[in-house]
């Protein structure tokens, strides 16, 4: 573990070389993206406002002072954009989210076509992007982020390790415009990216579960609004909850909901039983103060 006074006097170290540096040092943008570094490390142990400010300050000088076409210049961005979207996480401040995005952005124009972090950057923005549609529900900043993350995927060769959780993050985005629109090309298009996501996770993949648990979640929102619900649902959400995991509870719930929309569906007591037994596991799963719990009393309440 890194000690805070080890850092503390990392920094002093780092704020005297960059005041002794002249400033067309060649070294300086360096030296100041990684004081930067060094004050976002503290903040991230101490929860200080003012070391994280003091990180963005000297990582925007460090990129202010760095030519376009730089070696370094995407690092120096990416390092700028972290901060910004710690500071956010902390302050809850949109201005903080939207500058990491506008930072993003710029790191995705100057990354050339065809260079091997490209992908990894647009997946970035694109989960940033959903992530200011969560704050503030505007639907272009939903439809911007699905428009990135398809470049990620088609940018994104076959084999690669990294395809299936984009695809999946493509998949979910597709999902939340559907909650929204009940468009059906949006729900089609959230099982179609889902499933091609399962397709290239092999079992036992410590990805499988999610992948698994959002393809079965788009089949149930499809039955919401089609009323025909695919016995594959239940195939899916049976491999996808595995002991252990933080989000368990969740899947049993949703798991129980599948069970019991078939029973509404003519399929027999058997099911409603059987959503009745995975709803009580993760409610007991769930331990008081669990932000989940209250929804899964509710569907164990719904299905007795």
């Amino acid at each position: 573990m890194c000690n805070t006074t080890d850092t503390s006097e990392a920094i002093k170290s780092q704020q005297r070389s960059v005041y002794l540096a002249p400033d067309r040092h060649s070294n300086l943008p360096i030296w100041l993206s990684n004081l930067g570094n060094s004050f976002l490390g503290r903040f991230q142990r101490s929860g200080d406002l003012d070391d994280i400010s003091e990180a963005i300050r000297n990582q925007q000088r460090a990129v202010q002072l760095t030519p376009n076409g730089h070696a370094d210049l995407p690092a120096f961005h990416n390092n700028l954009e972290t901060s910004f979207l710690r500071r956010f996480e902390c302050s809850g401040d949109l201005e903080d989210l939207s500058e990491s995005i506008r930072i993003q952005r710029r790191a995705v124009n100057f990354t050339p076509d065809g260079h091997a972090d490209l992908p990894s950057l647009f997946n970035n923005l694109g989960n940033s992007c959903l992530r200011r549609f969560q704050c503030n529900g505007d639907l272009e900043d939903l439809s911007e982020a699905i428009r990135i993350q398809e470049r990620a995927v088609h940018l994104t060769p076959d084999g690669c390790a990294d395809l299936s959780s984009w695809l999946t993050n493509l998949g979910t985005l597709y999902l939340c415009r559907f909650e929204r629109s009940g468009d059906p090309v949006d729900i089609s298009e959230a099982i179609k990216n889902s499933r091609h996501a399962v397709r290239l996770t092999p079992d036992g993949h410590a990805g499988l579960p999610l992948c698994l648990n959002s393809l079965g979640l788009s089949f149930l929102y499809r039955f919401e609004c089609s009323g025909d619900l695919d016995s594959e649902v239940i195939r899916i959400q049976q491999r996808g909850t595995p002991d252990g995991h933080a989000d368990l509870p969740m899947w049993l719930s949703n798991f129980g909901i599948s069970f019991s929309r078939r029973f509404e569906r003519g399929r027999g007591l058997e099911d409603l039983s059987e959503a009745i037994r995975l709803q009580k596991r993760a409610v007991q799963l769930s331990p008081d103060g669990h932000p989940g719990l209250p929804a899964c009393l509710n569907n164990l309440g719904i299905s007795f």
